[in-house]
């Protein structure tokens, strides 16, 4: 039997108050900060954004198109990381493309992350390009999935932190990453520092601000 229209507005004021309830301790701490104080919290997506487009532009051998790989609108706006990747890889001259991917809904029970179809959609299109970055965590991949990387494809770089800045990331835990590292299907893994790191003593505000919040994980030479 359906729903009545009185069912109806109870289950979306349902959604509605969950949604809200989610997002409140994050309103509320935005808008309590000063513009000084919110510029301090996003330094360290800031950071992480112009960091990576370094290893991104290393890890191109001189390509100068990069493949993005980013959650889709469900998940929020563009993330203050990726806005400041695309701002430095600009600055040099590269062409970005973007894949939008559906992630999950972070508000529902359920698989979380980037699903192979994706990640091997983006694979495919990657031809001609110098580097794949997903924004969007770890592809998640079956045996079956992982047989079908092919054995020689574009460098991929992955974003693997709780927060991307002005929306949440899609962590990956290091057993994950090193499986993905170990098997050539990802080069370089960023992820959260659980202590701050060596300080760089070069000077730079965006390493030494990248160092205290994340560790970077290669694949074995």
């Amino acid at each position: 039997m359906g729903l009545s229209v009185l069912d109806l507005l109870s289950v979306l004021r349902q959604v509605v108050r969950r949604y809200l309830v989610a997002l409140a301790p994050g309103l509320m701490l935005f808008a309590s900060c000063t513009p000084k104080e919110t510029k301090a919290l996003l330094q360290p997506a800031d950071a992480l954004g112009t960091v990576l487009a370094e290893e991104a532009v290393r890890a191109g051998a001189g390509k100068k198109q990069v493949v993005i790989i980013s959650p889709d609108a469900n998940w929020g706006a563009v993330s203050t990381a990726e806005e400041a990747f695309r701002n430095a890889l600009k600055k040099q001259g590269f062409a970005v493309t973007s894949k939008a991917a559906n992630l999950g809904d972070p508000m529902r029970r359920g698989p979380i992350g980037l699903k192979a179809a994706d990640f091997l959609d983006a694979l495919e299109k990657s031809a001609g390009a110098g580097v794949v970055v997903s924004f969007a965590g770890p592809p998640m991949l079956s045996p079956g999935d992982a047989a079908r990387v092919p054995p020689e494809h574009v460098p991929v770089l992955v974003v693997a932190t709780a927060s991307l800045g002005n929306v949440p990331g899609v962590w990956g835990d290091r057993a994950q990453l090193a499986g993905l590292l170990d098997n050539k299907i990802i080069q370089l893994a960023i992820i959260d520092s659980s202590e701050p790191g060596a300080t760089t003593n070069n000077g730079d505000p965006a390493h030494e601000i990248f160092s205290q919040h994340y560790l970077v994980l290669e694949r074995p030479k």
